[in-house]
């Protein structure tokens, strides 16, 4: 049985400045760093090997030894997916640019925590900065989102260390039946193994897209990977039946599907062939324990899945849900806006005599800077304080999370920066 806990592989993040000036000399670099009041530069070497010089900067109470190298942006593949909106000024810059700042190193432990350092740390090298490049996802973030999770106290969610991609197998797709590889990139930076689902049906991929996005940030979260075929409860299910998934080292799984499948052979990037798993789930709501292929797995509703956070993650969710929600009350006020939020209820006294809490999303009808005025969406599950459909109020304070749509655009703490494009 092989373990799902890897050596981290390296994280690059990439800086386009919107001035080439502001990455041309190191000395520049080296002084913002020391003038930042979040860092200690402690040191300045070398790296003989990527060719670049190294800092070893000290945050909180940890220590990161960070390589800093200049790029070419041609490094940036046509396969790369701009995550949010980019500024009309920042996209020309984008296309006009010759090279970036990428900053190299390895995540410690505290996952969340070193990536929210390497953002900060992009942030502050970098004064003005066009884009944000994520090697290892693949991905492209606002300059606007940087600042936002710069200035932030809490870390960005899981959902911002990986990607989940979809690539349509066209090759394999007949009698109008579609298929495709659905796989995550940026798992191993985190040192797990990366799960991905071959020959997927193409009616069942957003089933298989949960289930990973639902593992992989309970994994990164709160620092635990199953071994090799050991089922991983990442949620609760209706009638006290779990959400449970398992991987088993793609080498092994090669053979199973029909030559010539995408993610398989020739049609499988080298680039992939290192830490990485076939997605096993456990059929029937988790009722049976033994793991089968997700591709031979009959799909089951997640709508009312619950997933248990640890509660480190909960502070950090809720930390980051106050910190914005100026712009929930703001965006809210848009023509067109529908906002959900949880909300944080007493659920009585536990045995010890402390107070025990749960948590109800509900529907927002109205908002001001003091109370949200809501409609519970399903009933308290440990106590009898509130009914589905429930109207009542509460206080902001008691708000750990919230969600907007606004004319079909999703708006959530982690980016909250986009009420203010608008």
């Amino acid at each position: 049985m092989k373990s799902g806990i890897i050596r981290k592989t390296t994280s690059y993040i990439m800086g386009i400045p919107m001035n080439d000036l502001d990455i041309d000399t190191p000395q520049f670099i080296y002084d913002r760093i020391s003038a930042s009041e979040e860092f200690e530069l402690k040191e300045v070497s070398f790296d003989d090997r990527n060719i670049c010089p190294l800092v070893t900067v000290g945050y909180r109470d940890m220590e990161f030894t960070v390589g800093l190298r200049i790029e070419p942006v041609n490094a940036i593949g046509p396969d790369f997916m701009f995550s949010h909106p980019v500024p009309d000024e920042c996209m020309k810059k984008i296309k006009q640019s010759q090279v970036g700042l990428t900053t190299i190193m390895y995540f410690n432990d505290d996952i969340l925590a070193s990536h929210h350092f390497q953002l900060k740390l992009l942030n502050c090298i970098i004064p003005e900065t066009a884009a944000v490049v994520d090697f290892n996802t693949r991905r492209i973030f606002s300059p606007v989102w940087l600042k936002q999770t710069a200035a932030s106290s809490a870390a960005p969610g899981p959902a911002y260390i990986y990607s989940i991609n979809i690539s349509a197998d066209k090759e394999n797709s007949r009698d109008g039946i579609n298929h495709a590889w659905v796989f995550t990139q940026g798992l191993n930076r985190c040192g797990f193994v990366e799960l991905e689902v071959i020959n997927a049906d193409e009616k069942n991929i957003d089933f298989f897209a949960t289930a990973i996005s639902i593992a992989s940030n309970k994994a990164i979260s709160e620092r635990v990977f199953p071994a090799e075929m050991e089922p991983f409860d990442i949620a609760v299910l209706d009638d006290d039946r779990k959400l449970s998934v398992s991987w088993r080292n793609w080498k092994g799984e090669m053979s199973v599907y029909p030559a010539g499948t995408l993610g398989t052979g020739t049609r499988r990037p080298d680039s992939l062939n290192m830490h990485s798993g076939i997605l096993f789930i456990c059929p029937d709501g988790g009722l049976t324990r033994k793991p089968v292929r997700a591709v031979d797995a009959e799909p089951f509703s997640l709508d009312n899945a619950v997933i248990e956070y640890s509660e480190e993650e909960v502070k950090r969710m809720t930390a980051l849900a106050s910190e914005t929600l100026p712009h929930f009350i703001k965006g809210f006020t848009f023509p067109g806006a529908r906002g959900i939020v949880k909300v944080k209820v007493n659920a009585g006294t536990a045995e010890d005599g402390n107070e025990k809490y749960e948590y109800v999303w509900a529907e927002v009808e109205n908002a001001d800077n003091k109370n949200v005025y809501c409609r519970a969406v399903h009933s308290t599950l440990f106590s009898e304080k509130l009914a589905a459909d429930e109207r009542f109020q509460t206080e902001l304070e008691n708000i750990s999370d919230w969600l907007l749509n606004i004319n079909g655009q999703r708006v959530a703490p982690d980016c909250a920066f986009l009420v203010d494009l608008r």
